[in-house]
């Protein structure tokens, strides 16, 4: 598996987010404005320094990253395609080993997540990578749908 900035090759998002999973889309799109995949595409490619793009030999497979919201809030994001089980487990070590801290010793105080109800991949893999689930908004996503905020904080 390799990792690198989304800075250093923003053209690697045009293809995990074309060709990213269904819940992945679902969740994300439930949260835009609207479904344009364009759009989104420039958005994740302007997130700055802490968005990552993963991936197997020549083939990106997954972006993720953080931005902030305000000092020492940091909201987390992933999606990927379905090749994600190629790269599943160093994915998982990296973002909870390296990651993850290195977003609290960049200065954050807390990391959350929202995440679609019925997405269990999602929060299971949440809960790996050391999230807590801390509560539940029904009527969030454009919808109607129902999220969950996962946190990580220095408690």
């Amino acid at each position: 598996m390799w990792i690198t900035t989304i800075d250093e090759v923003p053209e690697f998002v045009r293809p995990v987010a074309r060709n990213m999973r269904a819940w992945d889309r679902d969740e994300i799109f439930a949260t835009q404005p609207d479904d344009d995949l364009d759009r989104f595409i420039e958005f994740v490619q302007a997130l700055g320094p802490a968005s990552w793009v993963a991936g197997e030999g020549f083939e990106p497979i997954a972006c993720f990253g953080a931005f902030q919201l305000f000092p020492g809030l940091f909201s987390m994001w992933f999606f990927a395609t379905d090749n994600i089980n190629n790269i599943g487990k160093s994915m998982t070590k990296a973002v909870r080993d390296v990651i993850v801290p290195h977003l609290f010793a960049r200065g954050a105080r807390r990391l959350e997540c929202r995440s679609m109800e019925g997405h269990v991949d999602a929060q299971r893999w949440l809960e790996v990578i050391g999230a807590r689930r801390e509560s539940s908004a029904p009527d969030y996503g454009r919808g109607g749908q129902t999220f969950h905020t996962y946190v990580w904080d220095l408690r």
